[in-house]
């Protein structure tokens, strides 16, 4: 079956959003790494910070096979200006106070639980 470029295009960004935005909370949450006010939270969040790295390459991957234009995940996560991101601004915040960084990652994660279960 093959898409036309409308439906394609729109896929396309529908996957380069979900994938910015678990690429760039992935990211804010490994800054959390060695500076966790315990041990087993320090190690969690780094965790999860790996799985929602793993999501964005899965999501970019599917991204690049959709555009079909020759780029690779790698250059969709890590070759474009930040002006051309489109994550959520809730997942870019600062990691300035422990329980608001904590807040934005909760009801970001909360969002893909009802897009991984539908």
């Amino acid at each position: 079956m093959s898409l036309n470029a409308e439906i394609r295009g729109q896929l396309f960004n529908y996957l380069l959003r979900h994938a910015d935005d678990r690429l760039v909370l992935g990211h804010r949450l490994s800054e959390w790494c060695g500076h966790g006010p315990m041990l087993e939270e320090d190690l969690a969040l780094a965790n999860i910070a790996l799985d929602l790295i793993g999501q964005a390459s899965l999501f970019y991957k599917l991204a690049a096979e959709t555009e079909a234009n020759g780029r690779s995940e790698d250059d969709l996560a890590f070759l474009r200006d930040s002006a051309e991101f489109r994550n959520l601004q809730l997942v870019e915040q600062p990691n300035v106070i422990s329980h608001t960084q904590l807040r934005g990652s909760f009801f970001s994660m909360s969002t893909m639980y009802f897009f991984w279960n539908s």
